[in-house]
């Protein structure tokens, strides 16, 4: 595969693992599995932006791992809420 080609691949890899971390979410039972998804998906969302910003500007100017991170990132903010907010 050429770059390219692992950029868009990537893009849109990122985009579905974010989605099923957050679709995680939604069960406390899932939670952990979410954040072991999510940090797989911050992985592969951080090569996507990598690949963006060095070789495929002229492409994009915001590459779908922004988007993938942002859905990757909401079983942590999840957690860390449920924690603080029911922490006596």
């Amino acid at each position: 595969m050429n770059l390219k080609q692992i950029y868009f691949v990537t893009g849109y890899l990122s985009l579905l693992i974010g989605i099923c971390a957050a679709l995680c979410m939604f069960k406390i039972q899932h939670i952990f599995l979410g954040i072991g998804i999510a940090i797989l998906g911050f992985v592969i969302s951080g090569i996507n932006i990598f690949l963006n910003a060095k070789y495929f500007y002229y492409i994009e100017k915001y590459p779908k791992g922004y988007l993938g991170m942002v859905f990757s990132s909401l079983p942590v903010l999840f957690t860390l809420f449920v924690i603080f907010r029911f922490k006596h």
